[in-house]
């Protein structure tokens, strides 16, 4: 079975994902709605707080996230998700990445200059550092798996 989603359908698929894992490890999450765009998610364990952009993607396929590199603030977190909607047997992937690492491995777009970027999925699965780093919010000993 082969589903394609809106735009609008992955990215609250992958921002409630994102939630759930979250709310596994014992964060309490809130999902922004409205005009925080630069925000998906807000997370609270003890007494630190973190803002988290979220970005999907569709299917195995997937070439790449694209981004927007003005929009992109060091002091936040970004989930990068693929959701595999063509193959629904397999669960999504997470790759997180602070705000610095974001502005790194982002490459500009040829023809948007600095401002519009991409990361290559395949670059980035390669790169299994980021793969499931949820312990960037917490200790890991804090992160019952």
């Amino acid at each position: 079975m082969s589903v394609k989603l809106e735009k609008n359908q992955s990215g609250i698929a992958g921002e409630f994902y994102v939630a759930g894992e979250l709310s596994r490890f014992g964060y309490n999450v809130t999902v922004t709605f409205g005009n925080t765009k630069s925000v998906d998610l807000l997370i609270q364990k003890d007494q630190a707080v973190y803002a988290i952009q979220v970005k999907s993607i569709q299917a195995t396929r997937s070439i790449c996230w694209n981004i927007d590199k003005t929009k992109v603030f060091p002091d936040h977190y970004y989930v990068l998700v693929n959701l595999h909607v063509d193959h629904p047997e397999r669960k999504p992937e997470f790759f997180i990445l602070k705000g610095s690492e974001t502005l790194t491995l982002f490459k500009d777009t040829p023809k948007a200059g600095n401002k519009r970027a991409y990361l290559d999925y395949k670059k980035l699965l390669q790169m299994s550092f980021y793969q499931n780093r949820w312990e960037v919010f917490g200790q890991p000993s804090e992160i019952i798996l």
